[in-house]
């Protein structure tokens, strides 16, 4: 049975060498109308097309999927608390794929220096009995690639996508309703690897799209995110689902507001007299080995600092779903309220003073525990929950924000979200390590605060102003971020993507884009001897299986 929508890969070929096509006019809806642009997104696909063509011949029958990256602007680190992020779609990745008549899924790459061709065998990947627990299970997995040496490759973001469908469509007796045919497959795409612009999750939709579509599976494209995220736990990190989100619901020159717990989407039009610039630091920002394991140790810190709070504050437990909820408006109460609680949490918890204090849930505790190493110093719990409870109320904010048009207090936002991230600030000249720490005192302070009636104090003290200590941006990132608010225009800077390397984004007052690029230049790249790696994006389409006339 032919799959809708493809076509032969030279049928691919001809519609993209003429300007005049539907799959031309399909790409200006997702990037505009510029033709420079388009001809540079065109070639890009192309190239992706000419290597499924020379491993599989131009009559090949193919389906086409593009996605993009993300780059989030605000609300980092709480899509799976709950918050929500304030992404746009940018750059794309292309995905070539046929099906075949058995259930291996080849891979090919274009860049196959950097990223080895591999197969997999889906029956041979998967148990014979179904799945109970898919988390446990995909936990199992990832310890197993971590003592083979294997966490990193590529191939496991497809098998991400293509086993846990499979898993959807399996009966309690382990049987495959139906099977998965497989697909021979080629990628090819402009997101860079390990720069925070989820590179990663745009090949776990890119894969998630093609199975879809080549197996004629009913699903919509929020049960497809809702999938997506869920599976991705596979490669071993345990994040939500505002990247797929993201990548999915992408609009041109449009920025979302993306809600967690259930999955929304609004759409905000991207202010005209502003721009965004997105600066590399060259500096990888992996997810493999330790760099895992942080991500999941700052997530068991929210995990723990939720769980002791329902704990410490019965009469709020029935209210405490998800680290959102330790708000004022959710509780019924004011933000000093909400400060007592987070001054009830330690500042930091060794495992064993975990399983003492949560005692009586040892089994959650101890499945938190299974995704990570130890954190050498304990997991800083009272600082990790406060940036999760203001930052869940500085996401919330941007929508309005936006809407009446207050870029800069919008601006304002990114720069408290980014000096929760802090690992180090300038003082007298000297770059000097962060403290990020939230003691007693502090909390006392901000209580005093609110109740002095004084404007400022009270203003100051206020939830959303508070950074907490997320911790996980690096000297680069920070040294990037410092730049770009030093620089005319610039009213808001700040790491995106899971951090500890990576990039950064500014949202500046478009006449002075490129003078902030010349500065980076100045300031970051040329003194390291490193390329610019600086440029203006622009929010662009979603992910969709391409279909043109």
């Amino acid at each position: 049975m032919p799959v809708r929508g493809s076509k032969k890969a030279s049928e691919w070929a001809g519609m993209l060498a003429d300007r005049s096509s539907g799959l031309y006019r399909v790409l200006g809806g997702l990037y505009g109308q510029d033709r420079q642009v388009l001809a540079e997104r065109a070639a890009v696909c192309r190239k992706a097309l000419d290597a499924f063509a020379a491993a599989y011949g131009e009559n090949a029958e193919a389906v086409v999927v593009r996605t993009t990256g993300r780059v989030n602007l605000l609300g980092m680190h709480v899509d799976h608390r709950g918050g929500f992020t304030n992404p746009i779609a940018v750059k794309e990745l292309f995905l070539v794929a046929q099906p075949r008549d058995d259930d291996r899924v080849v891979l090919r790459n274009v860049e196959s220096d950097r990223f080895p061709d591999d197969s997999f065998v889906i029956s041979e990947e998967l148990p014979e009995a179904r799945i109970d627990d898919w988390d446990a299970w995909t936990q199992a997995q990832a310890e197993q690639r971590t003592r083979a040496g294997t966490v990193g490759h590529w191939s496991n973001y497809v098998k991400a996508a293509v086993l846990y469908l499979q898993h959807l469509n399996t009966a309690a007796d382990g049987k495959f309703s139906p099977p998965l045919r497989g697909m021979d497959v080629v990628v090819y795409g402009t997101i860079p690897a390990a720069a925070g612009l989820s590179s990663s999750s745009a090949l776990v939709v890119a894969a998630a799209e093609a199975c879809v579509r080549i197996n004629a599976l009913a699903m919509t494209d929020m049960e497809l995110v809702d999938m997506c995220a869920t599976a991705e736990w596979y490669v071993g990190t345990r994040g939500g689902g505002g990247d797929h989100m993201a990548i999915k619901f992408g609009r041109l020159d449009h920025i979302m507001h993306v809600g967690s717990f259930p999955f929304s989407v609004d759409w905000l039009p991207f202010p005209a007299e502003y721009s965004i610039v997105l600066a590399n630091s060259l500096e990888k920002a992996e997810k493999s080995a330790g760099g895992r394991d942080i991500f999941n140790q700052r997530v068991a810190s929210y995990v723990f600092g939720l769980m002791l709070a329902r704990k410490n504050f019965p009469e709020f437990a029935s209210k405490l779903e998800h680290l959102r909820d330790l708000n004022p408006d959710t509780l019924g109460t004011d933000e000093a309220q909400v400060y007592r609680m987070i001054r009830s949490l330690p500042e930091r918890a060794g495992r064993e003073e975990v399983r003492e204090m949560l005692g009586d849930q040892a089994e959650a505790v101890q499945r938190t525990f299974a995704s990570h190493a130890e954190p050498k110093d304990g997991y800083a719990i009272r600082q990790v929950s406060l940036y999760g409870v203001s930052e869940c109320i500085r996401s919330g904010m941007a929508e309005g924000l936006l809407k009446d048009g207050d870029v800069e207090g919008f601006g304002q936002l990114i720069n408290v979200s980014h000096d929760g991230d802090r690992v180090a600030r300038l003082v007298d000249g000297q770059r000097v390590r962060c403290e990020n720490a939230v003691p007693d005192a502090k909390l006392d302070q901000l209580m005093a605060d609110l109740q002095s009636g004084e404007p400022g104090r009270v203003e100051r003290a206020r939830l959303w102003c508070q950074p907490g200590g997320y911790a996980v941006s690096t000297e680069e990132l920070d040294i990037l971020v410092d730049i770009a608010r030093a620089a005319r225009g610039v009213v808001g800077a700040g790491l995106v993507g899971a951090g500890l390397g990576g990039s950064i984004v500014a949202v500046v007052e478009k006449e002075h884009a490129a003078g902030l690029i010349e500065q980076f230049a100045r300031e970051y790249y040329d003194p390291r001897g490193l390329p610019v790696a600086a440029e203006v994006v622009r929010p662009v389409g979603g992910a969709c299986v391409l279909e043109a006339e």
